[in-house]
């Protein structure tokens, strides 16, 4: 589907880093019951608080994209597994993707655009050896010649746009992760021959958001004008309902 001119990709984090599950309860009751349900089969404190702040942000801004009351959509298993959101059993024409990591929540929402984001706190711990298994040669080879220092944030921008790449797409890590590759500055993704896409047709955005947490957001543009990317980082008390 084209999007119509003008459109924008906005994207929203939060910091929950602190957060208990008496402070996000106020969002739980805006989740329909399956998300309660969900958030409740989470055995640790952090994952729920997680899990409630993530699907409360994502409503908040679904409901600024519609004008819709945050507690009225519900979710459909969409093409390939991905959620569809519906109001009034109406799909919306919005499409949105909802990533969380230790301590921070994201989502972005476009009209009529094929997206996905992926959140990663840039000093984590990672295992550098999963580049020479599983990622293209390229990228390998690249994170080689970064200095030793600079290598963990090195493989964890290959993997955040990765992630937003296959998160967007719907196939998740089912899509081999060596079938493409990514030149990182600016961001720009490269297909092999098993993959029948068209590289021109996919931007990506990467920052780092919130003092500490690398974000990455892609999305498929249609025959229209490259749309804008609005990225804003919300508190704890801003998200009210």
């Amino acid at each position: 589907m084209a999007e119509p001119a003008g459109t924008t990709v906005r994207l929203w984090a939060m910091p929950v880093g602190g957060l208990t599950e008496a402070d996000v309860a106020p969002w739980r009751e805006i989740l329909d019951d399956r998300e309660r349900a969900r958030a409740a089969r989470f055995a640790f404190e952090r994952n729920r608080v997680e899990y409630i702040a993530a699907h409360a942000l994502t409503r908040r801004l679904l409901a600024a994209e519609t004008g819709e009351l945050p507690a009225a959509f519900h979710y459909e298993a969409g093409e390939k597994g991905k959620p569809v959101a519906l109001c009034d059993g109406r799909p919306l024409v919005v499409q949105f993707n909802l990533s969380h990591t230790g301590g921070l929540v994201a989502v972005a929402a476009a009209r009529g655009l094929e997206l996905g984001v992926d959140a990663e706190a840039i000093d984590r711990k990672v295992e550098l050896e999963v580049a020479d298994r599983y990622f293209f040669g390229a990228e390998a080879e690249w994170l080689a010649t970064l200095e030793p220092a600079r290598r963990t944030e090195g493989f964890l921008r290959l993997w955040t746009l990765k992630e937003a790449y296959i998160k967007a797409t719907g196939r998740g890590l089912s899509q081999s992760l060596d079938e493409f590759w990514f030149e990182v500055d600016p961001p720009c993704i490269r297909f092999t021959p098993a993959i029948a896409d068209d590289e021109s047709a996919w931007s990506f955005h990467q920052e780092v958001m919130a003092g500490r947490f690398l974000v990455a957001t892609g999305w498929r543009r249609g025959a229209g004008p490259e749309p804008v990317l609005e990225a804003a980082t919300l508190q704890p008390a801003d998200l009210t309902f």
